[in-house]
């Protein structure tokens, strides 16, 4: 589906790339803000209930105590679980992002949704990467592979000193690295964003 065919032309097109470091940054602060506050909830929640039982354990009778101990060891187990599994997710990305730290991505802004993807060599777009991109909405526009994601209240762009992290919830993560754009390119990525996201833009510079 082309642009001509939409009878919209993007109010942005940029492409950029990605430093592995950058992205790693990007990604910690992405947990820090949507994942680190409900795992630190849950570990608390785990830490009451093992405490509980740990004065049951003193309080109870011999028969009930290798039970109390059990919900306690369980609870320290999903403690543990908690606190290690964003940092096994973050560790397993980054070793599958290393292999496209060369890729060129672009951005396309429009006025009721953007468009994110790869630039990939022409000899790369095969059938079936066409036939998916027909399936799925995304924008298989001469050499670009990317998919169209509409303004709504799923999505979520948090702003930083180095970069914006694009967040449809519970779908797809992205980086936008403010080096590869001018000062006058990020005002109209922040104009856009507050404009049709409200709320679910926010800055973090300080």
């Amino acid at each position: 589906m082309d642009m001509e065919k939409n009878g919209a032309e993007p109010i942005l097109t940029k492409q950029y790339h990605i430093p592995i470091e950058m992205f790693r940054s990007a990604f910690v602060a992405f947990q820090r803000k949507y994942v680190y506050p409900r795992n630190y909830a849950m570990m608390a929640v785990f830490l009451v209930v093992a405490c509980i039982y740990a004065y049951y354990v003193v309080i109870g009778t011999d028969q009930q105590r290798p039970i109390y101990c059990m919900i306690i060891l369980v609870c320290a187990v999903m403690i543990g679980f908690q606190w290690y599994n964003p940092r096994k997710v973050r560790r397993n990305l980054m070793q599958a992002v290393r292999e496209l730290e060369d890729d060129l991505y672009e951005l396309r802004i429009f006025p009721e949704y953007l468009e994110i993807g790869t630039i990939l060599p022409d000899e790369e777009i095969t059938e079936e990467q066409a036939e998916a991109d027909a399936l799925f909405e995304d924008v298989p526009q001469e050499n670009f592979s990317g998919t169209r994601i509409y303004y709504s209240k799923a999505l979520k762009v948090t702003e930083y000193r180095d970069f914006f992290i694009v967040y449809m919830v519970k779908v797809n993560f992205y980086v936008l690295p403010k080096k590869d754009f001018s000062e006058e390119e990020i005002k109209t990525l922040r104009e856009t964003f507050s404009k049709n996201l409200g709320k679910g833009y926010q800055s973090k510079i300080k």
